[in-house]
């Protein structure tokens, strides 16, 4: 799963390599027609305006490649990497956090051991081993966790002992804009 900073990374090179194959189409373009197009602050002609139409065409065909090759949000991709989706650690929900079953009368909770998370309590009939739970880091994107969501109900959100919280399907779905 990719973090936050991958895509970033991923929406702003996408972006730039969009932008180079447009302005070299134009340029292009513009060599082709013995530098005779204008379009911009000098004037405008029928050879800028073809160079124009030329930059706009490549750009949103790279951008839509570029898009499918990368797998981003439409929104990361068209903001060069500025707008990205929700962290996993934003996303959930505190979780209780036990030190003994004695102690346990909620529904979800999980089971710490000398500080280390070593189980969740209340998803199953029995205690779920913590490495058998779905565990993401909490710079995980929210937007890659739907792989898990289609095995799992509950996704739990921890980076080593630290446990930040849960992210129910429900949640995740409605973060998504789904009903």
């Amino acid at each position: 799963m990719r973090t936050i900073r991958d895509l970033r990374l991923a929406g702003l090179i996408a972006y730039l390599a969009a932008l180079i194959a447009g302005l070299l189409a134009s340029g292009l373009v513009h060599l082709l027609f013995r530098r005779q197009g204008q379009f911009g602050w000098e004037g405008i002609n029928f050879y800028g305006l073809l160079e124009g139409l030329v930059f706009l065409i490549v750009f949103t065909l790279s951008l839509w490649v570029a898009k499918r090759a990368v797998k981003v949000t439409t929104t990361t991709l068209l903001s060069a990497g500025l707008f990205v989706p929700t962290s996993a650690r934003r996303m959930a929900r505190t979780v209780p956090v036990i030190n003994a079953l004695q102690s346990f009368e909620g529904n979800i909770a999980v089971l710490l051991e000398h500080g280390q998370p070593v189980g969740i309590i209340g998803i199953a009939d029995s205690l779920v081993p913590w490495d058998e739970a779905p565990v993401v880091p909490g710079d995980t994107a929210a937007s890659e966790l739907g792989s898990l969501f289609r095995q799992h109900q509950i996704v739990f959100v921890a980076d080593g002992s630290k446990v930040y919280g849960m992210i129910t399907r429900e949640r995740y779905f409605k973060y998504l804009g789904a009903k």
